[in-house]
């Protein structure tokens, strides 16, 4: 694993080219740090992942884009043994809970044995795959922190 005070990047993921699966859902902020995008609604503030077009809470359809925290609790977790051709497998999924009162729903950067209900987890870039091409997949992943 490479850190900075504000990345995490597993190794294979810092020599992939920058390209990630669901694009829409994350940006990298200026110093390259990953940042979830999300939705706030204009007129409940209630919060969004992914950004949704129609607020859930009050049917509102101003939401504006937002960045999310990037650190947040790690509510509970899988291993997933089945996955699309060219995804790695087995592999962590979990549910972190961020202080913006959203659940995300992502990849685990983590051995299995090491993942507990609970733990701190950092937003970070990991590779999850390849296309059948062979170019790595990359996706926004929690890491412990």
């Amino acid at each position: 694993m490479t850190k900075s005070s504000t990345l995490v990047v597993n190794e294979a993921a810092a020599n992939a080219d920058t390209r990630f699966v669901a694009p829409d859902l994350v940006a990298l902020d200026a110093k390259g740090a990953p940042r979830l995008i999300g939705g706030r609604c204009r007129k409940c503030n209630a919060v969004s992942f992914p950004r949704a077009a129609v607020c859930a809470n009050c049917l509102s359809e101003d939401i504006e884009t937002i960045e999310l925290a990037h650190e947040g609790t790690l509510y509970s977790y899988s291993i997933v043994h089945q996955a699309p051709k060219g995804w790695t497998v087995p592999y962590a999924l979990g549910y972190v809970d961020l202080p913006d009162n959203v659940r995300v729903l992502a990849h685990l950067d983590a051995p299995a044995d090491k993942i507990t209900v609970n733990m701190p987890m950092r937003l970070s870039v990991g590779v999850v795959g390849a296309d059948p091409a062979g170019a790595p997949l990359l996706s926004y992943t929690f890491t412990p922190v």
